[in-house]
């Protein structure tokens, strides 16, 4: 499994399709399965609790109701945090936050930012996924990340994947319902500049990757299983595992994934001096592994507790 798989699948951001093109999508019940521990940690203070729940930002409808533990944190909790709060995104400022970041000048274009042959299979793939000319058409007005992300999010529509289905999204719901606040670790403006501020050779090798190695529905039921279990050791493996095999990833690691998480702990710190209940909702990727949060709370001398 490649970087690209691992990360887009467990980790990524995934905003720029959802929000300009939005579906209308909505999670429904099924059954429940039981399991010892789910993706969910409690981290202690001396005056508060926080809840740390790994996300997968694209799901299935069958992935719910939630593991019981998943939702008496949110019940036990009075307030919700997630990455950036899409739910409450201006369809149009979004778009236009898009486009100003993430197009091209006049003057300058895809085709000839990229190489040829990349070019060519790029848009053998969008006939694939996109044969409507949905984004096909307006491909080459954007740099590689935006189209890298937009051709993941196909990727996951074409197996059946929403991200209105995401755990995020499911909790984002419930918390506009119940009247629960909504705070964010991050901008949309942030995690859009991150992306946009990767080195072009990085932006290429990463839409190479998902145009060569296509995510399978034997991956995505992978790494669901994996969730589903509170598997944070085999999570680590698939987000992780292959780093030195593609040693070229590490930088595009340390960008997602790395430095977001020293400033995401740096609000989470801020919240344990609290003495309200807060669940905190990142992409499963950042708290495992070495400079995942978990571990970075752990050696800030927080009791941290995988429930």
């Amino acid at each position: 499994m490649t970087l690209k798989k691992a990360t887009a699948a467990a980790v990524f951001i995934i905003l720029v399709f959802t929000l300009v093109f939005p579906t209308a999508c909505q999670p429904t019940d099924s059954s429940t399965e039981t399991t010892s521990k789910s993706f969910l940690w409690e981290v202690t203070s001396d005056s508060t609790t926080v809840y740390l729940l790994g996300s997968v930002h694209v799901a299935k409808a069958d992935l719910y109701p939630l593991n019981r533990a998943i939702e008496d944190a949110y019940d036990d909790s009075r307030y919700v945090v997630v990455e950036v709060d899409v739910s409450s995104a201006d369809l149009f400022e979004s778009s236009e936050l898009l486009m100003e970041i993430g197009m091209y000048p006049p003057g300058e274009d895809l085709r000839n930012n990229i190489p040829a042959d990349l070019y060519s299979r790029l848009t053998d793939r969008l006939m694939e996924l996109d044969s409507a000319g949905f984004f096909r058409y307006t491909k080459d007005a954007y740099e590689p990340w935006v189209v890298y992300t937009t051709l993941a999010e196909l990727e996951y529509m074409e197996l059946g994947y929403e991200a209105e289905y995401g755990i995020d999204m499911h909790f984002l719901d419930k918390a506009a319902k119940d009247g629960k606040d909504v705070l964010e670790l991050e901008s949309m403006e942030f995690q859009l500049e991150v992306l946009d501020n990767l080195p072009d050779e990085l932006q290429i090798l990463l839409l190479e990757d998902a145009i060569d190695n296509p995510v399978t529905e034997e991956e995505m039921d992978r790494l669901f299983e994996i969730w589903r279990a509170g598997d944070a050791v085999e999570m680590e493996q698939m987000v992780f595992g292959d780093i030195e095999e593609y040693p070229q990833f590490q930088l595009i690691n340390e960008k997602l994934i790395d430095e977001r998480n020293y400033l995401m702990v740096e609000k989470i710190e801020s919240y344990l001096e609290d003495d309200k209940v807060y669940l905190v909702i990142v992409g499963a990727g950042h708290l495992v592994g070495e400079n995942g949060i978990v571990n970075l709370l752990i050696e800030a001398g927080y009791q941290v507790e995988q429930l």
